[in-house]
């Protein structure tokens, strides 16, 4: 009877990828919504059936991914199903949502990282490289057109434009990594309510004040912050490891500031709308993240939480 129950929901769940995967394939804007949640029926399948029956799930969905659409989709349908796999188990352990967020952009950034070496290796397409020369082109055109208006723009402008694509090529790691967290975020935001009308487990997500950030972490920013010093030559490895786990790093001592704000605010009675629209205008103000990752280095070291 269960053999017969597992069995009739996977064709159910297969049926619903299935209309998902070609909703985000053949319909503008609906499909980037259906894009969100093509991860879903095998978070929903895992936490009912396990591991071993989901990885039947997904290979039967595979196959199903290349009917609808071409031996291309089948990235897609693979880093969306072993994510949703990973999911699905972690929320069936009743583990914590900080802990399957971890793991599920590991998922996803290891599907990004092999598909693009794909790319590159096999079809010869550099994804990263065409978009800084479609940038690089929209560029010299804008300027010819206001050479022509007689509006020319200030050298000065027109370097850090082209200092701006060059760091982009360089610190391609960390915009994987950020794609990864993104991807993981919204697929975990937008099958909880979901799971919620289902009945299954969701799991928790601890205070974001709550977030501290391992100790040992200042340390290896004071180490990579010395190697930054050393001039590398641009493009050899060492100078495009540093400047990624920088950029890493600072991305995460960001996080450690906006959650010591937070517990600020949550102690002083602050209003939240307060807060949320003071993290989004800081968003726009790089300056001030800068100092608000300042601000988290001097938490994560000196234990500023504690002293309030």
């Amino acid at each position: 009877m269960r053999k017969t129950y597992m069995i009739t929901e996977a064709a159910i769940q297969l049926a619903l990828f299935a209309v998902l995967f070609l909703i985000a394939l053949y319909v503008p804007l609906i499909g980037v919504i259906a894009t969100l949640f093509l991860a879903l029926p095998f978070i929903i399948f895992t936490i009912r059936h396990g591991y071993a029956y989901a990885l039947l799930l997904l290979a039967a969905s595979l196959i199903i991914s290349m009917l609808i659409g071409s031996l291309f989709s089948l990235p897609v349908a693979l880093m969306f199903g072993t994510a949703g796999i990973a999911i699905g188990g972690m929320l069936a352990k009743n583990k914590s949502r900080h802990m399957i967020l971890l793991i599920s952009a590991l998922i996803f950034l290891i599907n990004i990282v092999v598909d693009y070496a794909i790319s590159v290796k096999f079809l010869q397409m550099d994804i990263i490289q065409e978009t800084i020369s479609t940038f690089r082109q929209s560029f010299d055109t804008a300027m010819k057109m206001m050479k022509g208006m007689g509006q020319e723009p200030s050298p000065q402008l027109q370097e850090q434009f082209k200092q701006g694509l060059e760091l982009v090529k360089y610190i391609v790691p960390t915009l994987f990594v950020l794609a990864s967290f993104l991807f993981a975020y919204i697929t975990i935001i937008v099958s909880v309510p979901v799971l919620k009308r289902l009945k299954l487990p969701v799991g928790t997500w601890p205070p974001f004040r709550d977030v501290t950030l391992p100790k040992g972490l200042l340390w290896i920013y004071v180490l990579v912050l010395a190697l930054s010093f050393i001039p590398f030559e641009k493009g050899t490895f060492a100078y495009i490891a540093i400047l990624n786990v920088y950029y890493v790093l600072q991305l995460l001592l960001m996080v450690q500031g906006f959650s010591f704000l937070y517990h600020v605010a949550n102690k002083k009675n602050i209003p939240k709308g307060m807060v949320i629209g003071g993290t989004v205008f800081c968003l726009f103000l790089p300056f001030l993240l800068y100092l608000i990752a300042i601000l988290g280095i001097i938490d994560l070291g000196f234990d500023l939480r504690k002293r309030i």
